[in-house]
């Protein structure tokens, strides 16, 4: 590295043309670095936008699936209430018809048709009718 010293006549031995191409290629370079630069910021912040969108895509997706469920889920505990609203009156008549089978069958007077038999009375068998009578020639 004994030509440091050489250095300094190498640069005047070169031709002006030279020196300014090099020094046009330097900030050609350097232009190009800050453009790329540029570049690279604006598709990072792009890349950011998208991601941002994206982002309230699936949270607008997931909003819409969970009102769904929250749907689904009020809908089957309204359900469930009108069941349990229908046994408690299933149990309360439940009670009701046992108190009243009691009732009836302390009083002796009073007859208690079979718990098989069915509400409505037994039907009475037809009359047979008269046959016709044949008309007589006058």
């Amino acid at each position: 590295m004994a030509s440091s010293p050489q250095t300094p006549e190498l640069a005047r031995s070169l031709p002006n043309w030279m020196r300014w191409g090099g020094a046009g290629l330097t900030a050609l370079v350097a232009v190009l670095f800050v453009v790329l630069l540029l570049q690279v910021r604006e598709q990072g912040q792009r890349l950011q936008t998208l991601q941002n969108r994206l982002q309230t895509l699936e949270n607008a997706n997931d909003l819409g699936r969970t009102n769904a469920l929250e749907e689904q889920l009020r809908s089957t505990v309204q359900r469930l209430q009108r069941l349990e609203t229908l046994d408690t009156t299933v149990q309360a008549l439940s009670r009701e018809q046992e108190a009243l089978r009691q009732q009836i069958s302390s009083r002796p007077e009073l007859s208690l048709p079979p718990a098989d038999a069915g509400l409505l009375p037994a039907p009475t068998p037809a009359k047979p009718k008269a046959p016709p009578q044949p008309l007589s020639p006058e």
